[in-house]
């Protein structure tokens, strides 16, 4: 890795916190080894992959939303676009993110609307956690936050939008 790629990185975490701090949110960073998805996320950390806030960019015909689901469930295309009200709504392609999102890491976008200017949308099936974690900005930190506080802060539109019992194995 590059000092440059680092120091983004390291830039794009500071943001993160720097955004909890600034909103008097409690948190605690976990640090992991890297990992691409929620399912390693979740095994690096010894818990339920369902406790894995995993943050999707879905383009509207280049308008953005954050979509937050549990990490070991897969997005219904068919509810995605019913609660957005477009049946364009698509996942971002990697491209879009390297463009419109370059200071973070691909694939580790936090479930932070305020900080991209965005709304979001977070899927029902969260709600029942006591905490939640999600990415900090990096495949290597995540944030573990009291569910309830990051809804208050983030205020989602509270939605289904996860297929019928499909659930990524662990």
């Amino acid at each position: 890795m590059d000092d440059n790629y680092k120091e983004e990185i390291m830039a794009a975490n500071k943001k993160v916190l720097d955004y909890l701090n600034s909103n008097d949110i409690e948190y605690e960073v976990v640090e992991h080894p890297r990992v691409f998805t929620s399912i390693e996320e979740a095994k690096a950390l010894g818990i339920d992959a369902d406790e894995i806030a995993k943050c999707l960019v879905i383009n509207m015909r280049g308008e953005y939303v954050l979509v937050v689901v549990p990490g070991d469930r897969r997005v219904s295309n068919t509810k995605l676009r019913a609660a957005l009200g477009n049946k364009r709504a698509r996942l971002a392609t990697e491209a879009e993110m390297k463009m419109d999102f370059p200071d973070w890491e691909l694939g580790a976008i936090p479930p932070l609307g305020d900080l991209f200017g965005l709304p979001i949308y977070l899927d029902i099936d969260l709600i029942d956690h006591e905490t939640l974690l999600f990415s900090a900005g990096t495949h290597t930190d995540s944030i573990k936050i009291d569910s309830a506080d990051l809804i208050n802060l983030i205020r989602p539109d509270i939605t289904e939008l996860c297929e019928d019992q499909e659930r990524w194995a662990a």
